[in-house]
């Protein structure tokens, strides 16, 4: 008698929740369809972008930043009443992939707009393809110099610091540190593009502000080595008083983890990327004191609209913005922007409406020069904080901040127009 309740019971309670399950999942299906109709058809964009591997924190970063800023124009009702559709693929780091993805998103999903990719490598072999198709295209964290010289087309657009602005920031910094005196310096640099020209340039600018060293030693490890003993065995012999570093993501994780083995710290000081996702890899283990350099540390940009973003990330991802989640989501803000302007999605409308504007966004106004479409923006540097950070649960840097201006470490036009055609 009570084994038959108890059943009659579970029935009429598993019927009850059937039924409200099909009653929300109704709910939920009108409510997806009404949401749907207030758009007047769709729109994709692509991001090709490194999402595996030893450097994949940096795609995987711009991506989220591109899906947030895409969630929001959405949430808006759209891009000119249309739904905007990410279509994403990983490149492993090979510009061959990249290419190969980039086309496809070209020819079978129609893309109005391309972000990414992380090399510059990639950045090259997907802007061949972006000009011949007249896809406008936001470089976010690919950024050598060659990209809006030698290889400019009308079409892209680079929205990040780019390999002569980076380096003469941190060459302006130390510069204000060491006075007269003679440095020993080495330099270990990822054995491709970025890394060698972001190295020439570093040390151009050192003699161009009159800095005394001598380079007592130059390593080339690959992009994404995990065994560099033989290149940190000569680094260490040559006794360095400053390492500029220009390698970044899981690669300088690696690095500083191999070197910290060897007591390298104690007798060096490093100068590297130690931006959010290295800091938080290394939770406590980055050298204290090094000099670091980011390209938009939401530490350091003092506007409403970065605090507000902030909080709008931390939502959505449960976690803190790195630069390449700021830069992507800035990149996505351009286009939007040129869009709306324009009120049309037509590729030549579109970047001629960018070249020369200054548009909004969550890092303050930010111009796109006319004559390369370089954009006019600062660089960070600082240094490695002793102490956790009480946001974040562990260091990054001290609050003292150096801010580059654009206007003293940026090409002029004449000098990029004069790259252009070298």
């Amino acid at each position: 008698m009570h084994r038959h309740a108890r059943r009659t019971s579970l029935t009429v309670v598993l019927a009850t929740a059937l039924a409200a399950g099909l009653m929300l999942a109704g709910g939920s299906a009108a409510g997806q369809e009404q949401r749907e109709q207030k758009f007047a058809g769709f729109v994709n964009v692509g991001i090709s972008t490194t999402l595996s591997g030893s450097i994949a924190t940096l795609g995987q970063g711009g991506l989220q930043g591109v899906q947030l800023a895409v969630d929001e124009i959405n949430a808006k009702g759209g891009l000119l009443r249309k739904k905007v559709n990410i279509v994403s693929a990983d490149d492993a780091a090979s510009p061959a992939t990249g290419a190969a993805n980039v086309r496809t998103m070209i020819l079978d999903k129609k893309i109005s707009a391309l972000f990414g990719p992380v090399t510059s490598s990639a950045a090259a072999a997907e802007l061949q393809l972006t000009a011949e198709y007249k896809v406008p295209t936001f470089l976010h964290t690919s950024n050598d110099v060659s990209l809006m010289t030698k290889r400019f087309t009308p079409y892209a657009f680079q929205l990040v610091p780019n390999t002569v602005m980076e380096p003469r920031a941190v060459a302006a910094f130390l510069a204000t540190k060491v006075g007269s005196r003679k440095l020993r310096i080495a330099t270990f640099a990822p054995d491709y593009v970025f890394g060698r020209t972001t190295v020439a340039n570093f040390l151009a600018a050192l003699k161009d502000l009159n800095v005394n060293f001598d380079l007592v030693d130059q390593q080339w490890p690959a992009l994404g080595a995990p065994n560099i003993a033989p290149q940190l065995s000569s680094l260490i012999s040559s006794k360095p008083e400053l390492t500029f570093n220009v390698q970044f993501g899981g690669d300088l994780v690696n690095f500083t983890n191999q070197a910290a083995g060897y007591g390298f710290f104690k007798n060096t000081r490093i100068i590297a990327m130690y931006s959010y996702d290295p800091l938080q890899a290394l939770a406590g283990r980055a050298p204290a004191g090094g000099i670091a350099y980011s390209r938009a540390p939401f530490w350091a940009i003092k506007t409403p609209e970065m605090a507000a973003f902030v909080t709008r990330y931390r939502a959505k991802y449960k976690q803190w913005p790195s630069e390449w989640a700021i830069l992507a989501y800035t990149s996505v803000q351009s286009w939007s922007w040129a869009v709306q302007k324009t009120k049309s999605l037509n590729a030549d409308k579109v970047t001629r409406a960018l070249a020369g504007a200054t548009v909004p966004t969550i890092r303050g106004p930010v111009t796109l020069r006319a004559c390369d479409h370089q954009a006019v923006v600062p660089h960070y540097v600082g240094t490695i904080a002793k102490n956790k950070d009480s946001r974040v649960g562990f260091p990054l840097w001290s609050p003292i901040v150096y801010t580059a201006p654009a206007s003293k470490i940026m090409l002029t036009c004449a000098e990029s127009a004069k790259l252009r055609q070298s």
